[in-house]
């Protein structure tokens, strides 16, 4: 791309040094990615600060830089500098300049939420690609280009990597991207620059505050979504919000945006779409479904009532946005597959059941253990830590006071420790209960294995917080690490 058609996308940016001749060939913000010709954006992180590297940059053979601050001796270098008030701004937009602006040949939902998104994202997509669609779907679990998939690095990548994924979704011939829009990407500005038609909002508890502060610090970042939002006409209709009427939070989403606002609910029957009468019928979720003065009877494999408020979200949005039939959707459902790491169940022909859930937030935690405790197990046995280091710890008590009330035996191990010691966030989870007999087993995999020795018929194990989460950090080491791998493995050993 010719350096003026790209940095058009900036006006406040000022260009200084050499003039450019020739096409940028790339567009970078990491030093191992330089190459000839190229133009690097110095973004400031937590562990480097891209203007730094100004000398690596330079010998890289790169012809442009962007920066917020201009080097001391930068008239020496031999190649432009591109100054910017804000480099995290200027990426999002050079990146959806330099990759072909592609959320503009995109269907683009975006679900944000501090649960729910993984699930909504995902059976949207599973959906569509029912209906022929080819799909994009970017989350925690993957980033998935059609049926090419990469590992997920961040729920929501960087602004640079983003409009990439985007781009090779339109090369492939995809019409739609789903992403799930975390708390971090919003406040971060990774979503600026895309081009954003149908937004859902899922509800919102305590997660992060080690990041937002406050609760309200954290409902500000996700407003930002519908905010973007705005009240644009493309295709066959307006923007769209999708929004949990049942949330305490519902109405600054509302506030945040012009677009046109959808809400569905399980307490408001004047909500866009309603649903009563939940109950659980050969282990399937039925209720009945009330919308625009129809009411269609909905069978799902996804139990439990934060599942029904899941449904509703992407009903309403294959309905809505996509104009999908109602009944086409509700057809549908029956052979929707479930969520990988999300109330899946392994079953191995071993006499109790078995139970992986990502369920990490005091919400999340008491949901998934209400459901199962529901279902009247012999005995319920949650094996559960908590993340370290840098994360929320203010949320350990909660967390545990939600285990202790649902289950009749606790494992507490690690998580994703990093440096705190497992047995300190053991103890914060465990707090003051004594009420329900419980052990503490620092290593996840001995926990497995001791837990799945001691099953009994009837009993009913959840292993939560790491769902299908690839990898476990310990100390710096990101090692890596799967959830249903190691159960299985102790189901045989033990159990044949």
């Amino acid at each position: 791309m010719q350096v003026e058609d790209l940095l058009r996308a900036v006006p406040s940016g000022q260009l200084y040094g050499p003039e450019i001749k020739g096409e940028i060939t790339q567009l970078v913000n990491d030093t191992r990615n330089l190459v000839p010709g190229c133009a690097f954006v110095a973004i400031k992180g937590l562990q480097f600060d891209g203007h730094t590297a100004v000398d690596q940059v330079a010998a890289a053979g790169a012809k442009l830089m962007v920066v917020e601050v201009l080097p001391e001796n930068w008239q020496d270098y031999p190649l432009s500098f591109f100054l910017v008030p804000s480099t995290f701004r200027a990426q999002a937009l050079l990146a959806n300049q330099f990759f072909g602006r592609p959320t503009e040949h995109l269907n683009v939902v975006a679900v944000t939420g501090t649960n729910g998104k993984t699930t909504i994202s995902s059976l949207i997509s599973d959906l569509l690609m029912q209906l022929g669609h080819k799909t994009g779907l970017i989350g925690t679990l993957h980033y998935k280009v059609d049926q090419t998939y990469y590992p997920s690095i961040n729920t929501t990548p960087n602004a640079l990597a983003l409009q990439q994924l985007f781009a090779e979704m339109v090369s492939v011939g995809c019409q739609d991207a789903l992403i799930e829009a975390s708390s971090h990407a919003l406040a971060l500005g990774r979503l600026w620059a895309t081009d954003i038609d149908c937004a859902i909002f899922t509800n919102l508890t305590r997660e992060h505050l080690d990041f937002h502060k406050t609760m309200e610090g954290y409902a500000y970042a996700k407003s930002l979504l519908f905010a973007q939002l705005g009240q644009k006409f493309a295709g066959e209709g307006p923007r769209l919000a999708i929004i949990n009427a049942d949330d305490p939070y519902a109405s600054i989403m509302m506030q945040a945006t012009s677009a046109d606002v959808l809400t569905y609910s399980l307490q408001d029957s004047k909500a866009s779409a309603y649903a009563d009468q939940l109950a659980v019928q050969d282990g399937n979720q039925t209720f009945r479904l009330h919308y625009r003065n129809q009411t269609y009877q909905v069978v799902s494999p996804m139990l439990g009532a934060y599942n029904v408020a899941n449904f509703m979200a992407a009903f309403l949005c294959l309905v809505d946005y996509y104009h999908v039939q109602p009944q086409t959707v509700v057809d549908l459902m029956l052979s929707f597959g479930g969520v990988e790491g999300r109330m899946q169940r392994l079953d191995l022909g071993q006499e109790f059941q078995v139970v992986v859930d990502f369920a990490h937030t005091p919400d999340a935690i008491e949901r998934v253990l209400q459901e199962l405790k529901d279902q009247s197990p012999k005995r319920l046995v949650t094996i559960i830590g908590h993340s370290g280091g840098n994360r929320d710890s203010g949320a350990r008590p909660e967390i545990g006071d939600k285990v202790f009330e649902y289950s009749d035996w606790i494992i507490f191990t690690a998580d994703n420790p990093r440096h705190e010691p497992v047995a300190k966030i053991c103890a914060e989870l465990i707090g003051n209960h004594d009420e329900v007999p419980y052990e503490v087993i620092e290593d996840r995999k001995a926990a497995i294995d001791y837990v799945i020795s001691q099953a009994q018929a009837g009993d009913l194990l959840v292993f939560a917080g790491k769902g299908s989460e690839p990898y476990q950090i310990i100390g710096d080491d990101k090692l890596p690490y799967d959830e249903v791998t190691e159960i299985e493995a102790a189901v045989t050993r033990h159990f044949g």
